[in-house]
């Protein structure tokens, strides 16, 4: 569990959420499900919905399986056996089709798992990645090192303009203009680190002035003209 963790913490310094908007299979497939034609829902009122992942993560990935143990100390995952609906997708019905003796074993649980498949997959339809925006924990994880992850999006700030064209171009919700504006500034740049953040790049190929990049690497903060006068 130590290597696991140490591992996922390092991919969370070196790229933040870009992991959740390219390299999730699951987050994939919410793409995907979103794109069947039809009305889709706004979640920006929906907001403070996304500090459910944070609980999901607490309490099915750390406290529980800490907790509650078996005789030789051994925690359930709670999360991977009460929630994730990856498992049935790409687990339990393939091998239910293929295998009788595993339908017959087929239970309460797994009704249970695949009532929550199908609740995801009806909600990507209408909503652009409902699991990764409000239950993924490995999400929760990433989005904690969104902040300090060497990849991040800057905004120019002498060349945006404030239209809101990247704001209304987002599907996780981020207000980049805003964000900008309460960014820690460096230069004439501004690093954009909200927590659901995926990395897409959607703001920046929709940024009418390129003010709009990626950057990889440390941001430190440049010395402001007063402060290089006063040492010189």
């Amino acid at each position: 569990s130590y290597y696991i963790t140490g591992i996922l913490i390092l991919l969370g310094v070196l790229l933040g959420r870009f992991i959740c908007g390219f390299l999730c299979p699951f987050g994939w497939l919410q793409e995907l499900l979103n794109k069947i034609p039809g009305k889709k829902l706004s979640t920006r009122r929906l907001k403070p919905l996304r500090y459910l992942k944070y609980v999901v993560l607490l309490l099915t990935v750390v406290l529980l399986p800490a907790l509650l143990v078996n005789d030789v100390g051994m925690g359930d995952p709670y999360f991977c056996k009460y929630l994730c609906p990856q498992g049935v997708l790409e687990g339990a019905i393939p091998l239910a089709i293929v295998d009788s003796g595993i339908r017959s074993a087929l239970g309460a649980l797994f009704t249970w798992k695949l009532v929550v498949l199908i609740a995801v997959v009806v909600l990507s339809v209408l909503i652009y990645r409902p699991f990764c925006k409000w239950v993924c924990p490995l999400g929760a994880l990433y989005a904690l090192m969104n902040k300090v992850s060497l990849l991040g999006i800057k905004v120019d700030q002498h060349r945006c303009i404030s239209c809101g064209t990247c704001a209304k171009t987002c599907k996780m919700d981020v207000k980049v203009t805003e964000s900008r504006r309460e960014a820690f500034i460096s230069g004439n740049e501004a690093e954009i680190s909200p927590e659901v953040c995926i990395r897409c790049g959607k703001c920046i190929r929709a940024c009418p002035t390129d003010a709009i990049g990626f950057s990889y690497g440390l941001s430190l903060p440049e010395k402001q003209p007063n402060q290089q006068r006063e040492e010189n």
